[in-house]
């Protein structure tokens, strides 16, 4: 059962740190149309108009890009987790807690760029932060339950059904 809570949690995570990098990309796609709005902490516009706004710096895809296909990939295969009838033998949970580590490591990267080569903060990008930190924590307890052995309640439900031929 508490598997259950920890597949929506992930969801929900997921599909915060989706919007928010939507924000992001929309604001990058559209700058004139759509203002990047920063109201609470730092300067947001100062951080997006950075050399370090692109991955690898100067030549290469923005990191809007970079988190919205990030955290893209980590609702689906969160969403998966809901339906494991879907995957059969697939192993998801360690497939999360690699891809949450790595969207973790680049994460604390751009972080570490904000406050200590740029000196200045962006509020959706520490609200992104904040989002994968959260969704790395919840796939490594998602992984530690797989690994044990948990039961998922949607495999159970699953095979009593075809225990009794429905």
């Amino acid at each position: 059962m508490q598997t259950r809570w920890n597949h929506r949690l992930l969801i929900v995570v997921a599909l915060i740190g989706t919007l928010n990098a939507t924000y992001l990309t929309v604001t990058r796609l559209l700058p004139k149309q759509i203002a990047l709005q920063c109201g609470i902490v730092g300067d947001c516009q100062a951080v997006q108009a950075s050399i370090y706004s692109v991955f690898p710096p100067r030549n290469g895809i923005p990191v809007a890009y970079l988190g919205l296909a990030g955290f893209l990939v980590l609702l689906g295969l969160s969403v998966m987790l809901l339906r494991t009838d879907w995957l059969g033998p697939l192993a998801i949970p360690p497939l999360l807690a690699g891809l949450a580590s790595g969207g973790l490591l680049f994460s604390a990267y751009l972080t570490y760029v904000e406050g200590g080569v740029l000196d200045q903060w962006c509020q959706w990008c520490i609200i992104s932060a904040i989002c994968m930190t959260i969704f790395w924590i919840l796939s490594l307890l998602e992984l530690r339950a797989w690994r044990q052995g948990e039961p998922d309640e949607t495999l159970s439900v699953g095979a009593s059904e075809l225990m009794e031929g429905r």
